[in-house]
């Protein structure tokens, strides 16, 4: 199975097994599929390669699919899975879209489909639409990691392989990681760029292991012409993953393929990575990104508005910037909650109204955060942390995790990426459990007076 989550089914699944329904559901989905074709996904691309996945089951959470052979489920997962994922949850509402192969062939290699299906695009090509480097302010604290961004994505291959990003939380690594990424597409669109986060390397690692295809892992990252990987610290003190990462690393450093990496932390002070990892990580440049000044704030905040078409006065930028100096996740988050707030009740944007606000979403003197949000729902259900953050599928953990993962989109603001990154999950998982939560909000009274209690606790109110 390509999904790394385990399917359970929480309700009375809908099957092929003597009923049309979920055939005729299938049929709708690839109907709507086929209405949003564009140049890189045909109609003609629909019918030979997406119609060949078999519906298997759907419940209230997933859509279990089963493709013919290997190169249909790699083609899928690499090029249309998020078009399928749209139309499913335009036909259904949103699901877990989960594909896997007959046992019969499972060990089955690329045949069946033209060449040129599998060529022409890249590898975990889900880069973020919004992180190019048109959107990237550049100041004080940044503008060393920007140039040599900008060098790579010119040139990938020959300067700085690998180049090393490092910075705190919410600075800018996976803007300018994405930047390369779409850049490289732009100007070169024959090269293969493999872009994801070291938790989904893990994660198909994992699944390789588990399935005995570590053959087909191995061909699947090293057969890349750029590889951009998310948070490598994460890396750190998994032996077999540290191993295969090496091995990946050896082989496209010798090809000349180029190399992104971001991390939190500068590679010497990452706690237990391997010395000969460290030691090829600073083969390259290391390019560090500080928190903004005052000056780059503001012109963020600046930028943020006028694509988000927030109208924003350079006083009440200056006044945000003067109380928000975290980072730029903080930053922006601030901005949507102000003009959310803004348009809703329908008040210009002013210094005053930007205080009010602000003050707000302020809880024991300093700004929410993902942290305060997971503290506050985990005690509100008497579960931990820890448990919030793992893989636990419980549902006296799934529920509180949905919940905290809702406020966190409503209280800070922050994107579905965002929420995810604090969460370990991806995007998807993120939209899933805001869905679910809003819709148990529509039906539940009692869960509707929790989460007002919850927003009054962490605004301080």
């Amino acid at each position: 199975m390509v999904n790394s989550a385990p399917f359970t089914a929480v309700d009375k699944p809908v099957r092929n097994s003597g009923a049309t329904s979920l055939e005729g559901l299938w049929r709708r989905m690839l109907e709507r599929l086929a209405e949003g074709v564009s140049e890189d996904i045909t109609a003609d691309d629909a019918s030979q390669i997406v119609a060949r996945l078999r519906p298997l089951e759907l419940t209230s959470t997933d859509l279990r699919l089963e493709a013919p052979n290997q190169l249909v489920l790699v083609c899928v997962t690499d090029h249309y899975l998020p078009r399928l994922r749209e139309a499913v949850a335009a036909v259904v509402g949103s699901r877990h879209v989960a594909l896997e192969l007959p046992s019969r062939n499972q060990g089955e290699l690329f045949v069946d489909l033209p060449r040129r299906r599998l060529d022409h695009r890249a590898a975990y090509s889900e880069l973020n639409s919004k992180y190019t480097f048109a959107n990237f302010v550049v100041g004080a604290s940044n503008q060393f990691a920007h140039a040599a961004s900008k060098a790579v994505a010119s040139q990938p291959g020959d300067h700085y392989n690998p180049l090393f990003i490092y910075g705190g939380v919410g600075l800018g690594k996976t803007h300018l990681a994405n930047a390369i990424g779409h850049q490289i597409q732009e100007k070169q669109p024959a090269l293969k760029i493999g872009y994801l986060s070291s938790k989904t390397f893990i994660d198909n690692l994992i699944g390789s292991l588990r399935h005995d295809r570590m053959g087909e892992f191995k061909q699947r990252f090293r057969r890349v012409d750029v590889l951009i990987l998310d948070d490598v610290q994460l890396l750190a003190g998994r032996e077999r993953t540290q191993e295969e990462f090496f091995h990946t690393f050896n082989t496209l450093y010798e090809l000349r393929r180029q190399m992104v990496l971001t991390s939190d932390k500068v590679p010497k002070d990452i706690p237990d990575l391997e010395e000969r990892l460290r030691n090829r990580f600073e083969w390259g440049l290391i390019a560090d990104i500080q928190p903004p000044d005052v000056e780059t704030r503001v012109a963020i905040l600046e930028k943020k508005a006028d694509l988000e078409r927030i109208p924003l006065d350079h006083d009440v930028a200056l006044f945000i910037a003067g109380h928000i100096d975290s980072n730029v996740r903080a930053l922006e988050g601030s901005l949507t909650r102000l003009g959310a707030y803004a348009s809703l009740h329908r008040l210009p944007i002013t210094v005053d109204l930007a205080r009010e606000v602000l003050q707000a979403g302020t809880a024991r003197g300093r700004a929410i955060g993902f942290s305060d949000v997971v503290a506050a729902v985990c005690d509100h259900f008497s579960v931990r942390p820890g448990d919030v953050h793992s893989k636990k599928r419980s549902k006296n953990i799934a529920m509180p995790r949905q919940l905290a993962m809702y406020l966190c989109r409503r209280l800070l603001g922050a994107s579905f990426p965002q929420v995810g990154e604090a969460f370990a999950r991806d995007h998807s998982t993120v939209i899933h459990a805001v869905t679910v939560t809003e819709r148990r909000l529509k039906e539940d009274a009692a869960l509707r007076a929790t989460v007002e209690r919850l927003e009054r606790t962490l605004r301080g109110q």
